[in-house]
């Protein structure tokens, strides 16, 4: 009997036990078997991961190969960590890797699942990353738009921007708990809703013009 197409399928829950670890500033190891029996551990020390050849391979591994099994051995460190910074290794293994089209296309899949977002503002080119432009439109069209979703944001890709570079920002940004599941909120003064966000929406479409250099 041949495999069903479904079990063919790749998974990506891994992405969420790297999520659980980083954003919510976990102290353990991540323990993980690739489909083709490839053994690999990640040390998280309060969602933070070491910037070291080791950890950088390991974590290109994951974030590559069709994983079988992926597990968080861990504890929550009591006291909320407010500005971690965000993993050096995650952002530069982020700045070189490179995808296949079919894991691309799954990846897109897998995320287009997602409900509406919001989405975290953070100035990550000054932590090493390479595309803070993609992240900044993903933060800006967030802004204009109470019901956006990552679909949206797939069928509005500029010319000058590739899947690559979308897929990256939103593994970035879902591992870092910077993309989160939008939360209905209670109607707000439609003062306050006009004046807010239409300030941020300003400030956003400012920096990308300089960073445009227009």
């Amino acid at each position: 009997m041949s495999i069903s197409e479904e079990s063919k399928q790749p998974s990506f829950k891994h992405l969420s036990v790297l999520r659980k670890a980083l954003s919510q500033a976990h102290t353990g190891e991540i323990v993980y078997k690739t489909r083709d029996e490839k053994l690999g551990q990640l040390t998280v020390t309060i969602g933070d991961l070491i910037n070291d050849e080791e950890t950088t391979m390991a974590l290109e591994q994951l974030l590559t190969e069709s994983i079988e099994n992926c597990e968080l051995i861990s504890e929550r460190v009591d006291e909320k960590m407010k500005d971690l910074i965000p993993p050096a290794a995650m952002i530069k293994v982020l700045n070189d890797i490179k995808w296949k089209p079919k894991t691309l296309e799954a990846l897109k899949a897998t995320f287009s699942k997602l409900p509406p977002i919001n989405v975290k503002m953070m100035p990550l080119h000054r932590y090493g990353y390479s595309d803070g432009l993609t992240y900044l439109m993903l933060y800006q069209e967030h802004l204009k738009d109470k019901s956006f979703t990552t679909v949206k944001f797939f069928n509005n890709r500029p010319a000058f921007t590739t899947l690559e570079q979308q897929i990256k920002v939103l593994v970035l940004g879902y591992c870092l708990g910077l993309i989160n599941p939008k939360v209905a909120a209670k109607a707000q003064p439609a003062l306050l809703e006009n004046s807010e966000g239409a300030r941020r929406v300003s400030f956003a479409n400012r920096i990308l013009d300089k960073i445009r250099g227009l």
